[in-house]
């Protein structure tokens, strides 16, 4: 019994790895078939662990959400005038790097649990910017997702001839967010 439990562990996690490679790749048109294939197990045990295509991939969303939230607190421990351009490259490799997940239908199966957090952590990353990293007051949680999802376009947009263009907007949009230096309060000591 006990081999048996580890084989299909394992036959889990190798599901939900070839699941999130084949949907970075090629997003909803992907089918169970497919990921079935690069996991090297049966359909028939694909369609065991989880049952529909839905619920496959809520389960990798739920990951790569995860991993947002883990990069936004790893942010959070970088210094104020760091610490908002830090997630958001950050965020913006792991979006090239998953273009599949950028699909529209992506947003009605993404986990909202998850996304709140990632929202109030970005509330958190962005307070921090503002009182000690150069950040305008003006900038909101709004502007930060919106940045967001003007990567996540670019990098669909620029895939094949400028897969790299993302960082150079992204230079750009930081720039802007920032108050000229005579702006700046310095805190009292």
């Amino acid at each position: 019994m006990t081999g048996l439990r580890r084989d299909a562990e394992a036959n889990r996690a190798r599901l939900l790895e070839a699941a999130e490679r084949v949907f970075s790749q090629r997003g909803v048109d992907a089918s169970l078939e497919d990921v079935a294939r690069a996991a090297g197990i049966g359909p028939a045990t694909l369609y065991r662990r989880f049952g529909n295509k839905q619920t496959l991939v809520r389960q990798v969303l739920d990951a790569f959400f995860g991993r947002l939230v883990e990069l936004a607190d790893e942010a959070l421990a970088e210094p104020p005038d760091r610490c908002l351009d830090r997630y958001l490259e950050t965020v913006g490799y792991e979006l090239a790097a998953r273009r599949g997940f950028m699909h529209g239908m992506w947003g009605d199966l993404a986990p909202a649990e998850l996304i709140a957090d990632l929202r109030t952590r970005t509330a958190q990353l962005l307070d921090r910017a503002k009182h000690g990293g150069g950040i305008n007051e003006q900038v909101t949680v709004d502007d930060i997702a919106a940045v967001v999802w003007a990567l996540r376009g670019i990098i669909h947009a620029g895939e094949q001839a400028a897969p790299d263009v993302w960082r150079r907007h992204l230079t750009y949009v930081l720039a802007g967010f920032r108050v000229a230096p005579a702006q700046v309060t310095r805190p009292r000591r």
